[in-house]
């Protein structure tokens, strides 16, 4: 697996975290080492081993992986050290651990996230570079679900017509 970062970003309830995911077991399947993280989850879990002095050895351990996961980016807004701390995580990652991305944000957006131009056009760069961006565009599949099922229902419960 070459270190390279697949970006997956949609509109909200599209299956993005479902390809990443397939996309996971598919390397775990040919021996690759994987994690898969919320973002949120990632970005407290090193802000807690930062202030316990443990970032560095968190690190060493990610760097160990083939790829990593970092799954809905910009769904919950963290805080600006959380966003510095999100840059440095995929900063030393860049071409060495492949990186998937998902989030609902188009680039133009990851300012809300990381609230620094600069910061973010860097991270920006780095990922996108020897990256496959994938966009999703469509109506969610649970939503295209529910509304079919609602219409078997109801035509189910149509009272049988006598001619």
């Amino acid at each position: 697996m070459k270190p390279n970062a697949v970006m997956h970003q949609g509109a909200r309830r599209l299956p993005y975290t479902h390809v990443a995911t397939g996309l996971a077991l598919a390397a775990c399947q040919q021996g690759k080492k994987v994690r898969f993280f919320s973002v949120n989850t990632l970005v407290n879990d090193r802000l807690a081993a930062q202030k316990d002095l443990r970032f560095s050895k968190l690190m060493k351990q990610l760097e160990k992986l083939d790829l990593v996961v970092l799954d809905e980016l910009g769904f919950i807004p963290f805080s600006k050290e959380g966003g510095q701390l999100l840059f440095q995580v995929c900063s030393n990652l860049n071409e060495r651990v492949s990186i998937i991305v998902t989030t609902n944000l188009r680039f133009g957006d990851w300012n809300q996230i990381f609230g620094d131009e600069k910061m973010t056009a860097a991270l920006l760069d780095r990922l996108t570079h020897k990256s496959h961006i994938l966009e999703f565009v469509g109506e969610s599949y649970r939503f295209r679900q529910r509304l079919l099922q609602e219409e078997q229902q109801a035509t189910a419960e149509q009272p049988a017509r006598v001619s």
